[in-house]
């Protein structure tokens, strides 16, 4: 369930979330809401790459919209 949480932020950083926001065709709450889930999650992996976590992310997004293709050695 969402809720509504208002934030303050420089406008430096407003302005650089909603320039990649509009870059990556997303809303600027949606973007900050990817940002939040991929800094927790680099918190609770301080071992893993952050681009490593962003490709798992990017492939379990892939096999939840039937883009994943099954692999066999």
């Amino acid at each position: 369930m969402s809720s509504i949480t208002t934030i303050r932020l420089p406008d430096n950083v407003r302005k650089k979330v909603a320039l990649r926001a509009k870059m990556e065709h997303r809303s600027v709450s949606n973007l900050i809401e990817k940002c939040i889930e991929t800094a927790l999650i680099a918190e609770d992996n301080p071992d893993l790459p952050l681009v490593f976590i962003r490709d798992i992310l990017e492939a379990k997004s892939e096999k939840e919209h039937g883009l994943a293709k099954p692999f066999s050695l």
